[in-house]
């Protein structure tokens, strides 16, 4: 609008003259009209920064290549942030496609706690965790507080008459916080596998019998199943009574073979009833599972059973993980012979993630 039309009626011809030569519009008027609506077309980039301070989009702006993005998903972000879609939404921008979101049951007296159920276990594991803690941090409610993430191995904390003590913790969730961190994180990841034993296997663990075939002295009590003085009366009994009294470790080992560790199983199982089963056979189960920070760091390419193993500390013989040089064998037994495997795997060991590995051994 020219200048001229917002001078009163009664102005006098000098102050039209001024007015006309103090006019900017002719010059600055093409350029004003352009501003209108130019954050809701295409933004140029000499102009997108303060776009980007204006939305308040600078503490996301790590996690996109260049401003039209971080405008593009940051805008949708702020305008529903403090809420539970804020939380999915940014979590997406680290890849987590399918979060579920768990508020503390509101009988607790933290009720304004939650949980994540994450959807996956990130390969990078502690830059996106990190990232993660910070982001959801800033989209949550300012009342809300996120205490722990997890997939694959969920352990709730014990709540009387809701849940089995087998089934949970005394006083708190599974899972481990980062160094400088607040949220708890419980990862857990699945490997299974078979191991076939051959004759030399068996020999080497002392369980090589046949039916009627005689007894040697040996370290079993003789009212054990499947034998009599006039020897062996059931393979698959006796065979499995003494596979179950040999002291056994999961190993896991690098691309090179090498040791990385060795963790106590949790359980060890007669599983022969399950399989259909060849004469004289028996099949055993293994299950083991590392803890938070077992081997962190290292590729494991291969586990296998480890007989006859313990801790070279007597006065820890019940530690659960062994690094390569805590392990030594019973005299008279060499690693090679007492080793069954290996089967093959590919995972990293890391800091919030629990291996559980179940071998099935057929002997």
């Amino acid at each position: 609008m020219s200048a001229l039309h917002l001078l009163p009626h009664n102005a006098t011809p000098f102050e039209h003259a001024l007015s006309e030569v103090l006019d900017r519009t002719p010059e600055f008027g093409p350029y004003i009209d352009s501003i209108a609506g130019l954050k809701y077309g295409e933004i140029p980039a000499t102009f997108s920064p303060w776009v980007v301070e204006e939305y308040g989009l600078g503490p996301i702006s790590e996690f996109f290549e260049d401003d039209a993005a971080i405008i593009e998903a940051g805008i949708p972000w702020q305008r529903v942030r403090g809420t539970p879609l804020a939380i999915t939404k940014a979590l997406a921008w680290l890849g987590y496609m399918a979060p579920a979101i768990e508020d503390q049951n509101d009988r607790r007296r933290k009720w304004n706690r939650y949980q994540i159920a994450m959807g996956l276990v990130p390969e990078a594991e502690l830059p996106v965790l990190r990232d993660a803690e910070y982001i959801v941090g800033i989209s949550d409610p300012a009342r809300s507080a996120f205490i722990r993430g997890w997939h694959g191995y969920n352990v709730r904390a014990l709540e009387w008459s809701e849940q089995t003590w087998g089934g949970s913790l005394w006083g708190d969730d599974s899972g481990i916080r980062l160094d400088g961190g607040t949220v708890k994180w419980s990862h857990g990841e699945d490997f299974s596998g078979s191991i076939l034993a051959g004759t030399a296997d068996r020999i080497a663990l002392g369980v090589n019998v046949t039916l009627g075939g005689a007894l040697p002295w040996g370290n079993f009590p003789w009212n054990a199943p499947g034998v009599s003085w006039n020897g062996v009366t059931d393979v698959k009994a006796f065979k499995a009574f003494q596979i179950a009294r040999l002291p056994v470790y999961v190993g896991f080992y690098d691309a090179a073979g090498d040791a990385i560790g060795y963790r106590r199983p949790v359980a060890v199982r007669d599983t022969t009833a399950n399989h259909d089963a060849a004469p004289g056979k028996v099949f055993f189960e293994v299950e083991a599972r590392t803890d938070f920070g077992d081997g962190e760091g290292s590729q494991c390419a291969s586990v296998a059973l480890v007989f006859r193993a313990h801790n070279v500390n007597p006065a820890k013989p019940g530690k659960l993980w062994l690094e390569p040089e805590e392990i030594e064998f019973e005299d008279g037994f060499e690693a090679d012979d007492m080793t069954l495997g290996p089967v093959a795997v590919d995972f990293a060991f890391r800091r919030t993630v629990r291996q559980h590995v179940t071998l099935t051994l057929e002997i």
